[in-house]
Parts: structure tokens; sequence; C-alpha cells
């Protein structure tokens, strides 16, 4: 294979990476419990998904296959690996099923969100809150468990704040599913669906 082609592959290669570290994340929630590390993953497969873009449009190797994989990546990193985390700190607590409920119809909304985004065109901007947004939002909400929960009760975790959680969910949904315009970055033509 010619160099040039190879290149061409970077950034569906940065992509996979992105995917990788939405799967260690949740490998990480469920086995180690270790929510930090996981919340830093999510991060980082932010960093990621907003330089792929970048990297694929500088090569000139923006593509539909491109477009597809982010997206099966994003729903990974940013929809599946957050609700993971979010329901593992709920976990047992008061109102738990009121959070499991709201996150799968966060789930539902980012798979909307990508679905949308898949069949459009590229423009100047998005429609609705892009799902990498929404969740990088609940995994900085996850890592801040220990000050929202203490600022709620000082007996941990309470119905309250789990309703909170629920409603915080139910909010990134509807911004994902609304219409409204948001501006899309100019370096970034592929990625942050």
């Amino acid at each position: 294979m010619a160099l040039g082609k190879m290149v061409k592959h970077i950034p569906n290669l940065m992509t996979m990476a992105n995917l990788i570290l939405g799967m260690w994340s949740i490998s990480l929630i469920i086995h180690a419990g270790n929510f930090h590390r996981a919340a830093l993953f999510i991060l980082l497969g932010g960093l990621i998904d907003f330089f792929d873009g970048l990297v694929a449009r500088k090569l000139n190797a923006v593509s539909h296959m491109g477009k597809q994989l982010d997206s099966f990546a994003d729903i990974i990193t940013f929809g599946v690996a957050p609700i993971v985390l979010i329901n593992h700190i709920h976990a047992g607590q008061p109102s738990s099923s009121l959070i499991w409920l709201t996150s799968m119809v966060f789930i539902g909304a980012g798979a909307y969100r990508l679905a949308r985004f898949n069949i459009s065109d590229f423009t100047d901007h998005f429609l609705g809150l892009p799902i990498p947004v929404a969740g990088i939002a609940l995994a900085i909400y996850a890592t801040l468990h220990p000050i929202l929960s203490r600022a709620i009760s000082w007996h941990g975790d309470t119905p309250l704040y789990s309703k909170i959680t629920s409603l915080f969910l139910i909010l990134l949904s509807v911004l994902m599913v609304s219409r409204k315009k948001i501006r899309r970055f100019k370096t970034n033509s592929r990625n942050t669906h």
C-alpha cells in the first residue's frame, strides 16, 4: 500500500482509539470501580474525537466510512460509557430505577442524534447538542459526585440527588434531539456529532 493511502487511514485509526478508550472506560467501571480514571478516558476520547475530524480535513481524508465509524465510536464513548458510569455511581441508591430509566432515554436520544447527523450533509452547524458534548458533561458530572452528594445531604446520596441526576439526563437528551442550530468549529468537518 502506498504511503499516501496509508496516511489517509490515520483519522480512522484515531477514531478506533476513541472507541477503545470508551470500551476501556466501561471496563474500568465494571471491573475496577475506578470512576475517576473511567471519566478521564471519556474526556480523552473527546479530545481524540475533536482531532480526528481536524486530521481528516487536513489529509483530505473525509469520507462516509469515517463518518459512520465515528458515530459508532461516539455511541460507545459518549453514550454507553457515561451511562454505565452514572448508573454505577447511583447503584443501590434511592431512585436508582429512575436513573436507569432516564439513562435509556439518554442512549436513545444519542443514537437518534447520531443517525440524524449521518443522513445529513456537512454544514456549518449542528442540529441539537452533539453527543460528545453530552457524554463529556456526564463524565464531568460523575467526577463531581462526592462533592454534589455531600452538598445535597450530609448523609451521602439521597432521593433528591438521584432526581437531580435524572433531570440532568433528560435535559441533555432533549438538547440532543432538539433542532436548535449550534455553530460548528470550522476546522472540524467530520466529528462531534
